[in-house]
């Protein structure tokens, strides 16, 4: 006989409970995506100096393969219908290891041990397919590709969590406070794996990200006991499969068919394209930000990340303010419109002039804090629950197409301009970033014109289906 304590209503503070142990895992994937970037100049810098040898665009590859198979295998867009098939239990505790075999492998692929480690395997590696790269470069692109599939996916997972728990309660403003969280892990990697890798080593900087990723992941086992103990309370969502619902765990399972992702909005796909566009003139930037500040500010390599997490201490700040605020007065096609407006002089000004870098950084920041948080939010006004999972997929897709080829993009255009010097009887590498910042500056035009069609699109939308209306309960 079931306790009468087990169908009491939820506590309000539950689904806030939800919202901090859900952000945990994200803020470990965060963490081990800005990882490498404060270490950017040591992972370039030659083997003899500590570092790894790779080139610019070698370096940006690190980024790029974060999404190569969600791209081309199409791994995110299988895991949005795995999420809604498989259930939130399942795909959470698959996606969730393979963050930690992802950031283990990169880990791995940077050890001074690697060729006696893989034996004739490494040999193998070297030779078999692109020999211009070397093993421990292959290795690390494997994890970052592992890591890749399972941190969307997370992503993903994350996001319909929060859907089902704050659907016309606070819905933007948790998304918000849920951001502020991960973004928490990119603040901390940009000054933390620095100072890390000062005091012990390139390598076991990389294998300390590893491990917050393993702790990041056993945070998801207290979610799923969360679940469980809201099961069949007033106050909780229905459960996956109807389980808390009287009268629909009868009802017939809808089939999914690929093709019916055709059948959204408009307006779903404006914001689709404005998403990779917006988060490829971020995110790629993010990545080279610190060897910017070097090469052409001088910042020693600690400094650089401080200074660049700058950008991320204003998501932190601003997030949640523009959730709640989308949540009180809607606007959420305006406030994309003019953060994609912002990271256009925020880009050129750290191209063509010397003003001191940490105020575009900061605005970008602020810019990151705009679109996500009403873009996010969105989404589930726009699908159907039974969907968000694949709608979420979707959407993750195209934006890894973004972080896929920018980074790589970027990394050619750093070589293109890159000159050596000989300084104190070392060559070192001059890089001129204007070119690729000018690059960023233009995908930030491009976004803006998306950001233009969906509110165009939006606008045409019957009375009380805009996005840019109140949520209700």
């Amino acid at each position: 006989m079931t306790a009468i304590s087990d169908k009491s209503a939820l506590k309000p503070y539950f689904r806030w409970l939800v919202l901090a142990i859900m952000s945990l895992i994200c803020f470990a994937q965060y963490f081990i995506y800005d990882s490498v970037t404060p270490l950017g100049s040591l992972i370039k810098a030659p083997p003899a100096q500590g570092g790894l040898g790779f080139s610019g665009s070698q370096y940006g590859l690190l980024f790029s393969a974060y999404a190569v198979a969600n791209v081309f295998l199409l791994m995110l867009l299988v895991a949005g219908v795995l999420v809604d098939k498989l259930g939130l239990k399942k795909s959470g505790i698959i996606y969730g290891s393979l963050c930690f075999l992802g950031a283990a492998l990169t880990a791995l692929g940077a050890m001074e041990g690697l060729p006696r480690l893989l034996g004739p395997a490494y040999e193998w590696l070297r030779t078999a397919f692109l020999p211009d790269w070397s093993p421990e470069l292959k290795v690390m692109l494997l994890g970052r590709a592992i890591y890749g599939v399972g941190a969307e996916a997370i992503l993903v997972v994350n996001n319909k969590v929060l859907a089902r728990w704050f659907k016309g309660k606070e819905l933007a403003f948790a998304f918000g406070l849920n951001l502020t969280i991960m973004r928490l892990g990119t603040f901390l990697a940009l000054n933390i794996q620095a100072p890390v890798a000062k005091h012990w080593g390139l390598r076991n900087a990389l294998w300390f990200a590893a491990f917050i990723m393993l702790i990041g992941f056993s945070t998801y086992f207290m979610y799923l006991w969360l679940e469980r103990k809201a099961r069949g309370r007033e106050g909780a969502p229905i459960a996956e499969g109807g389980l808390a619902a009287a009268g629909t765990a009868n009802q017939p399972e809808e089939k999914f068919r690929l093709r019916e992702i055709f059948s959204f909005s408009p307006s779903f796909w404006y914001i689709s394209l404005l998403c990779v566009t917006f988060y490829s003139a971020v995110f790629p930037f993010q990545a080279y930000a610190p060897d910017i500040l070097v090469q052409k500010f001088k910042y020693s390599e600690i400094l650089a990340g401080t200074i660049a997490s700058a950008l991320i201490f204003g998501t932190m700040i601003f997030t949640p303010i523009f959730g709640w605020l989308v949540d009180r007065f809607g606007k959420r096609a305006k406030l994309m419109m003019l953060g994609s407006l912002l990271i256009i002089p925020c880009h050129l000004l750290l191209g063509y002039t010397t003003i001191p870098p940490i105020i575009p950084i900061f605005v970008v920041g602020i810019a990151l804090s705009l679109v996500p948080a009403a873009l996010w939010a969105a989404i589930p006004m726009m699908v159907p629950e039974n969907r968000l999972g694949t709608a979420f997929g979707v959407i993750g897709y195209i934006q890894n197409v973004g972080l896929m080829l920018f980074p790589y993009i970027a990394g050619r255009i750093a070589d293109a301009h890159t000159t050596q010097k000989v300084i104190n009887g070392q060559n070192v590498a001059i890089v001129d970033y204007t070119s690729t910042m000018l690059m960023f500056a233009l995908l930030g035009v491009v976004g803006f014109v998306f950001a233009l069609l969906l509110k165009r699109a939006d606008s045409r939308r019957k009375e009380g289906q805009s996005i840019d209306s109140v949520m209700r309960g």
